[in-house]
């Protein structure tokens, strides 16, 4: 009998993913949406321990795998890589799936994890514990591209994000 067989090892095709209690705790999880955590769920299921920098998912396996439309899982992409949870390794392209065997999809590193491809280094970014709630906006409008309340104008969100709301015009649920 060899010695893994003494150890009673799980099969090998028995993979699970851990999630961390301080990630799960960290302000930018607590403000992630539902399809986010979905998705992150998903890139971290396709993490085999040596892959990070490598880990697959096109935007058409992720509709498939959260059983959603293209809308919620391109919010939940630039969600998570605002929130500093993954970063593009490499951008895939249409082209290159028709032309490669393998596919060509974009290649996610997971923030949470010391990358492994192309190049190894030790050290986990963990940018999603630096985030804070109003990093969002302030990384569209450093961008130049502001965020639109529905029923504003563009022009009305470039003068500033503060806006007066009357309350004689929202106590009576009409505009």
């Amino acid at each position: 009998m060899s010695r893994q067989n003494k150890r009673k090892r799980t099969d090998p095709g028995q993979r699970f993913f851990q999630m961390h209690h301080w990630v799960v705790m960290s302000q930018a999880w607590k403000a992630a949406s539902v399809y986010e955590r979905c998705l992150y769920m998903e890139l971290k299921q396709r993490y085999n321990g040596q892959n990070n920098g490598d880990i697959a998912l096109s935007h058409r396996e992720a509709e498939a795998a959260l059983n959603c439309s293209n809308k919620p899982v391109a919010e939940a992409f630039r969600g998570l890589v605002d929130k500093g949870f993954i970063k593009v390794a490499q951008i895939g392209s249409f082209h290159w799936k028709n032309k490669a065997p393998g596919g060509k999809s974009t290649r996610w590193i997971l923030t949470e994890m010391a990358v492994d491809q192309p190049e190894r280094s030790l050290v986990p970014t963990k940018e999603f514990m630096q985030w804070r709630p109003g990093d969002k906006e302030k990384q569209r409008y450093a961008h130049g591209t502001p965020m639109v309340r529905p029923g504003h104008t563009s022009e009305a969100a470039m003068v500033g994000r503060e806006h007066t709301i009357n309350p004689k015009v929202y106590a009576h649920g009409t505009r």
